[in-house]
C-alpha cells in the first residue's frame, strides 16, 4: 500500500516536473526575445489560477507560480482582449490610455505599438525555444551515454508475413528504405511503423549484391514500449540472434550534432503522421492530449523506480529517461503551438501575416471570430484526444 502510494508520488511529481519545465522554457522563449526587443513585459506565469509564489524583479516583472501547473504565459505590457492583437481603434484607445500614465511603460516598450516583423519573433520564440530544448536536452543524453543501435540484420522473416511475400530472406542486410540510409534496425522499425498499408521501396544486401524488393506493412495492434496499445505497420521480420549492437560516443561537437539528428528525426516522424491524418491513411488514434503525457511520464517514472537496482542507478536512469521523454514532449508541445488556431501562437503568426501583407491588423470583431472558431475547434480536438487517451489508457496494465 504505502509503496503504492510513493510510486504514485513519483509519476506525479515527475509529471509536474517535465511539464513546468517545457512550459517554463517555451515562455521563455517568448520573454527573451520581447526582452532582446526592449518590450516591457507585466508577468511570467508558470501555470494558471491563484499564485503560490510571486516575486517582482528590478525590471518590474512579476514573476508567478500557479496552483495549477498545467501551462503558463507571458502578458506583456498592454495586453488585453482574447486575440492579443488589436486593430487600429483599439490601438488608439491603447495609446490614449498610456498617455495618461506618466507612471506606466513607454508607448514605444509596450509589445502592441512594436513592428510587425518584431511581434512576429517574439510569437515564434515560443515554439522554436520547444524545438532548441529537443536538441539540448538529446545532446545531453548523447554527451552523457552515448548512442547505441543494431545495424538492420534480418535473421527471421514470419510465414505470411508481408516481408515473405516481399521476398526478404535471413541474413539480409538492409540498406535503405525509399532512398532513406536503413543501416539502424531502430529506424526500420519506426519507419515501418508509420506507413501502415503503404507500398515501400526497399534495397537489402545479399551475397555482396543490392537487391530491391517492394513491401507493403500490415496494420497490427501491437504493446508499445509501456504497455499501451498502438496500431502500427509492421512487416514480419525479425532481427538477427547474435547481432551485436554499434556503440556511438560524443565529445560536446559530435552530441550537439546527435541532439539536431534526433531532434529533426522527431520531427520529420511527427510531420508523416499528421500528413497521413490528412490524407485518410491514419486514424489519428496515437495522437493524445495531457492526459497521454501524464501516463507515460508517470508509468515510465514509476516503472523506473520499481527496477531492482542500486539507487543511483535509478536516479540516472530516471534522468536520462525524463530529459528523452521532455524532448520528444517539448517537440510535440512546438508543433502544436504552430497551429493556425487563433488561440496558439501559430495565429497570432496567420494575423501578422495578415498584418504585413494589408499594412493595418485585422478589425477586432473578425479577429475575436477567429478566436471563438479557433477555441471551438481547440475543445473539439480535445474531447477527441481525451477519447483517444482514455482507450489508451485502459489498454495498459498498471500493476
Amino acid at each position: 500500500m504505502i509503496a503504492g502510494l510513493i510510486y504514485t508520488l513519483i509519476a506525479a511529481l515527475s509529471f509536474v516536473m517535465v511539464l513546468s519545465f517545457l512550459v517554463f522554457f517555451h515562455e521563455l522563449g517568448h520573454y527573451s526575445v520581447a526582452r532582446f526587443f526592449g518590450i516591457s513585459v507585466d508577468r511570467f506565469s508558470i501555470g494558471f489560477g491563484k499564485p503560490i509564489w510571486r516575486r517582482t524583479s528590478k525590471a518590474g516583472v512579476e514573476w508567478v507560480i500557479s496552483r495549477i501547473p498545467l501551462g503558463g504565459y507571458v502578458k506583456f505590457a498592454g495586453d488585453a482582449g482574447a486575440a492579443s492583437n488589436p486593430d487600429a481603434e483599439k490601438l488608439a484607445e491603447l495609446r490614449a490610455e498610456y498617455e495618461k500614465d506618466p507612471d506606466g511603460p513607454s508607448i514605444d516598450n509596450v509589445f502592441h505599438f512594436r513592428p510587425v516583423w518584431q511581434r512576429a519573433l517574439v510569437v515564434l520564440a515560443g515554439p522554436v525555444a520547444n524545438f532548441i530544448l529537443a536538441i539540448i536536452l538529446f545532446a545531453g543524453i548523447g554527451l552523457t551515454i552515448g548512442n547505441q543501435y543494431y545495424p538492420s540484420n534480418v535473421g527471421s522473416v514470419i510465414e505470411g508475413s508481408p516481408a515473405a511475400a516481399a521476398g526478404f530472406e535471413p541474413g539480409d542486410k538492409i540498406i535503405s528504405l525509399d532512398g532513406r540510409d536503413a543501416r539502424n534496425f531502430s529506424f526500420v522499425q519506426q519507419y515501418i511503423s508509420l506507413r501502415k498499408n503503404t507500398t515501400i521501396e526497399a534495397v537489402v544486401e545479399r551475397n555482396g549484391q543490392d537487391v530491391p524488393l517492394t513491401v507493403t506493412p500490415r496494420a497490427e495492434d501491437v504493446n508499445d514500449a509501456i504497455g499501451g496499445n498502438a496500431n502500427i505497420g509492421r512487416v514480419g521480420l525479425g532481427l538477427a540472434e547474435g547481432t551485436q549492437p554499434i556503440r556511438e560516443e560524443f565529445g560536446v561537437l559530435g552530441s550537439l550534432n546527435y541532439g539536431v539528428t534526433q531532434t529533426t528525426g522527431v520531427l520529420k516522424a511527427t510531420g508523416t503522421y499528421i500528413g497521413r491524418i490528412f490524407k485518410g491513411k491514419e486514424d489519428g488514434k496515437q495522437l493524445g492530449s495531457v492526459v497521454k503525457i501524464a501516463t507515460v511520464v508517470g508509468k515510465v517514472a514509476s516503472d523506473t523506480a520499481k527496477a531492482d537496482v542500486p539507487l543511483g542507478v535509478k536516479i540516472k536512469a530516471w534522468a536520462i529517461r525524463m530529459a528523452a521523454l521532455a524532448a520528444s514532449i517539448s517537440i510535440a508541445l512546438g508543433v502544436a503551438n504552430l497551429m493556425p488556431l487563433p488561440v496558439l501562437d501559430g495565429g497570432h503568426l496567420m494575423y501578422y501575416g495578415y498584418e504585413a501583407v494589408a499594412r493595418r491588423p485585422l478589425s477586432q470583431e473578425k479577429q475575436e471570430f477567429g478566436f471563438k472558431i479557433g477555441f471551438a475547434i481547440l475543445l473539439t480536438l480535445f474531447v477527441v484526444l481525451t477519447i483517444n487517451d482514455i482507450g489508451y489508457l485502459s489498454s495498459i496494465d498498471f500493476s
